[in-house]
């Protein structure tokens, strides 16, 4: 059996042959026979944790007292401006038309 995974490019250089992976998905699915279905509370609550991180509210700044208005975002923010574009960290861009 050959399984392919696309995988980011950090973990691309990784290599498992076939016999490491049917051993792995065996000892996965041995472990999931035993499971009971409660999860720790640290995992629970880490999960809960990075869910929560990640609906954060994206803060936009639009200056209108400029000749033209100024668009920025916080450094730590998913977000890149251009101009009047937001470029989001998915690929995907917002433009802003302003008119008078």
């Amino acid at each position: 059996m050959t399984v392919r995974i696309l995988l980011p490019a950090e973990f691309q250089d990784i290599y498992i042959s076939d016999q490491e992976m049917e051993e792995a998905i065996a000892a996965h699915l041995a472990w999931g026979q035993t499971w009971h279905g409660d999860l720790p509370t640290d995992v629970f609550f880490g999960i809960w944790a990075d869910l929560a991180g990640k609906a954060r509210p994206l803060v936009v700044t639009v200056q209108l007292g400029a000749p033209k208005p100024v668009i920025t975002v916080p450094p730590e923010s998913p977000l890149t401006v251009a101009d009047n574009r937001i470029l989001l960290d998915d690929g995907r861009e917002l433009v802003l038309r302003f008119v008078p």
